[in-house]
């Protein structure tokens, strides 16, 4: 048995009074003499040992039911195996884990899950006192410990100012953090308490912990586990490929109902440049993801940045999704050869493509007639079959390229590898050329691409699981990475299919196999005009074309005409203004952001003038928020060692329950009222005398 308030002990020598006010009162009675009364001394020396026996019995029930007060307000404890009394137990080293991700800004019923999970935390730092350590680890997607504590005081502090953030949940990176926090300390009283919604996508990805900090017990304070009804926008595509000023455009909506009920008549509304331009209502079953599509007209050119919002629900924060348009005037594409065949079906497959898409403006050239003033005003640049070029040409495109150029090349049949690995790809793109693989003279053996292997988005359904309507590639060339590169399509037997890199401010695509019937059908293929085509637009955007970021994510953008001395800053969605430097990467300069942590749209200044946008989301994986089982919860940490607590429960008594053992102080309390309905019982005076007592002496 242990006391938690052991100082309270000393309240013991209260049970002394009842023995003080006993001694008080025994002065003597004066003797009164009473004649002929002889008779009745036997009767009352009798009388008086019953009552000295009474009084006696009285002051001992009185001192007990005083001891079980003060030990009752002691607060005694058992616990199998504790040694001591008094409390002196080991300090206590703790991991108090607070989940601050957006997820927790939910309004249930009591209030939003962070005020109740950190009004639970708040309770929890009472019970710790000097001899303890307390890690608190503050998380979302990163973990950002609150250090430089002088006290508990200053800590209750720091803990009532943190606010729920946008970011979404990392568990797996807090509980990395809290095992490094209570590493060493096996000789104290080790504990972690994860303060969380449990919302279950953040433990999809916890590898199993069974032996993570053995012997430690983890207490899981979390809301019941009600329905968290809540819809949001989980997506937004651009369908066309082709967006043009005054064109119509589709833009589709993924729509989520995560609520156990359907939901009727939701609103719906698309805004470009923050006005609205479109509205619809929803019905939404169950479980339900329902696409819903807006047709657009772009009012300009340039960059466009819009959003799309549902009507408000109890988590507000995902019921929009932001995005940006790029819209071209005009696209310029150059198609150069060594003779005018080798351009001849790129050239079809694109004319038969700006028939539809306004903006393309398609030119021929050979080879020999490639120089800088043939490159002024072309926006994409494609050399169909090269096998080599002059020292100054290639010097031209690494230029053309840097500026801002998109360059796709389909290597002759006959390349020079040597030039390809020694003058053009160094700078370009980080593979080289190993040499041939297949046999053009087979037919029947053949490489398809690989849909299955990460590729860009401009295949999208362009790779389908009919074999004969996929291009056959009996030969190519062998692509092998120099450093890390950025896949952009595989063979099937994990070759190189294409090839993306960067210099400064352009991009290159490079094919593994030249325009050449001998060495595949590609160009026979349906996905020859629609590929061409997605290659052309996805090379046109400008260098930070990225449809949005993640809340958390670390921000690198190109600003075009703005020099690297500059003073730039950062405007948040709320309106708060940093200034950010530029970071060298890769040979180019980019301007940072450590870390986005609002959604909206960002701006970037360069003095008064606005250089640049782009839109920041939160993560939609976050809105999923069915808690996660306690089954896999035991996988996960192994069986019984969770502890879970409710919001809504008595925290210190289910913490000092598990800590010390249970509690007694109910007990000691009842008994002592037991007690004390005894000593009122016999210490009563008697209504009546015994019959004996009443008899006349014979």
């Amino acid at each position: 048995m242990q006391f938690l308030n052991p100082a309270l002990l000393l309240g013991l020598v209260t049970a002394a009074i009842p023995l003080a006010i006993h001694l008080l009162n025994r002065g003597r009675t004066p003797p009164r003499p009473f004649s002929n009364l002889a008779f009745l001394r036997r009767l009352h020396q009798s009388r008086m040992r019953r009552m000295r026996m009474r009084q006696w019995l009285v002051l001992l029930l009185r001192t007990l039911a005083i001891l079980l007060i003060v030990c009752a307000f002691a607060r005694p404890v058992y616990q199998t195996g504790n040694d001591g009394w008094f409390g002196r137990s080991p300090p206590t080293a703790a991991a108090v884990l607070l989940d601050h991700s957006y997820s927790t800004r939910y309004n249930l019923p009591g209030g939003r899950i962070f005020d109740q999970l950190q009004h639970q935390a708040l309770a929890l730092l009472e019970l710790f006192g000097p001899r303890d350590e307390i890690a608190f680890i503050p998380f979302a997607s990163k973990t950002t410990p609150l250090e430089d504590i002088i006290d508990l005081r200053h800590l209750k502090e720091r803990v009532r100012g943190l606010v729920p953030g946008e970011e979404s949940t990392d568990i797996a990176a807090a509980l990395h953090a809290a095992e490094q926090q209570l590493a060493g300390r096996e000789a104290m009283n080790r504990e972690v308490f994860l303060f969380t919604d449990l919302a279950a996508y953040n433990w999809s990805e916890v590898e199993d912990r069974g032996q993570w900090l053995p012997e430690v017990p983890i207490y899981v304070v979390a809301p019941e586990e009600n329905a968290r009804d809540n819809i949001h926008v989980d997506a937004v595509r651009v369908l066309s490929w082709m967006p043009a000023p005054g064109k119509k455009l589709a833009v589709q909506v993924s729509l989520i109902n995560g609520a156990k009920r359907p939901a009727a008549g939701v609103a719906l509304d698309l805004y470009i440049a923050d006005g609205r331009v479109r509205h619809m209502e929803v019905n939404l079953d169950s479980g339900e993801e329902a696409e819903v599509e807006f047709i657009i007209t772009p009012p300009r050119e340039g960059r466009l940045t819009a959003h799309v919002e549902a009507e408000d629900d109890e988590l507000r924060l995902d019921n929009r999704r932001y995005f940006a348009l790029e819209i071209p005037a005009v696209i310029r594409v150059l198609l150069v050869g060594g003779k005018p065949a080798d351009t001849y079906y790129p050239r079809q497959a694109l004319n038969s493509v700006a028939l539809v898409d306004p903006v393309l403006e398609i030119e021929s050239a050979l080879f020999a007639d490639l120089n800088e003033e043939s490159l002024e005003g072309v926006h994409v640049l494609l050399l169909c079959n090269l096998e080599r070029l002059s020292a100054d040409q290639t010097r031209f495109l690494h230029n053309f390229v840097a500026a801002g150029g998109g360059l796709v090349v389909f290597p002759s049949t006959q390349a020079d590898l040597n030039f390809f690995n020694r003058d053009l790809l160094p700078g370009l793109l980080p593979v080289y050329f190993k040499g041939i693989a297949g046999d053009s003279e087979d037919v029947t053996s053949f490489q398809l691409i690989d849909k299955d292997r990460p590729h860009h988005s401009v295949f999208h359904d362009l790779l389908t699981d009919v074999a004969q309507d996929q291009p056959r590639f009996y030969a190519s060339f062998d692509l092998a990475p120099t450093s890390r590169l950025q896949p952009f399509a595989y063979f099937e037997d994990g070759h190189l299919a294409l090839a993306q890199g960067w210099k400064e401010l352009g991009r290159t695509i490079l094919f593994a196999a030249p325009l050449s019937l001998q060495w595949n059908d590609l160009p026979l293929k349906g996905i020859f005009v629609p590929l061409l085509h997605r290659l052309v637009r996805y090379l046109s955007l400008p260098p930070d074309h990225r449809n949005s970021y993640i809340v958390g994510q670390s921000v690198y953008r190109q600003l075009e005409g703005v020099p690297f001395e500059s003073a730039v800053q950062a405007e948040t969605p709320s309106g708060r203004r940093i200034f950010i430097e530029p970071e060298l990467v890769q040979g180019r300069f980019h301007w940072k952001i450590p870390q986005v942590g609002e959604s909206g749209l960002w701006r970037l200044w360069a003095g008064e003038k606005q250089v640049d946008s782009f839109p920041v989301n939160v993560d939609n994986r976050e809105s999923a928020l069915a808690p996660v089982g306690r089954p896999r919860l035991d996988e996960i940490f192994g069986p019984h060692r969770t502890r879970f607590i409710h919001t809504t429960e008595d925290l210190a008594a289910k913490v000092l329950g598990n800590r010390y053992g249970r509690e007694l102080w109910r007990e000691f309390l009842a008994l002592a009222l037991a007690v004390l309905l005894m000593e009122l019982w016999i210490a009563r005076a008697p209504r009546d005398m015994p019959a004996a007592e009443h008899a006349a002496p014979s």
